[in-house]
């Protein structure tokens, strides 16, 4: 059901993202450090975007790794501190 659910989810922000480029078919300069280019809107937008969800994951794996790996410490620390009950 889950599953169903995210393919619909893409779907919709496919169809989104169609819809919003198809609005703007305007060109727009873009001037970078060492050059400029001129590109339709949705172009740009969309790069923003991928750019955007890029960094956005780089971001999170980084932050939920050191979560991860202090979580570890402190449950195999956890472990060490309290007494064998079992034997």
């Amino acid at each position: 059901m889950i599953r169903v659910a995210k393919k619909g989810l893409a779907l919709v922000f496919i169809l989104l993202a169609f819809v919003v480029g198809t609005q703007n078919p305007n060109l727009v300069d873009v001037n970078y450090i060492i050059a400029s280019s001129t590109l339709p809107l949705s172009t740009l937008m969309s790069v923003c975007f991928i750019v955007g969800v890029f960094v956005g994951c780089v971001v999170s794996v980084s932050v939920f790794s050191k979560l991860k790996w202090q979580n570890y410490r402190l449950k195999k620390s956890n472990r060490q501190m309290t007494p064998d009950t079992e034997r």
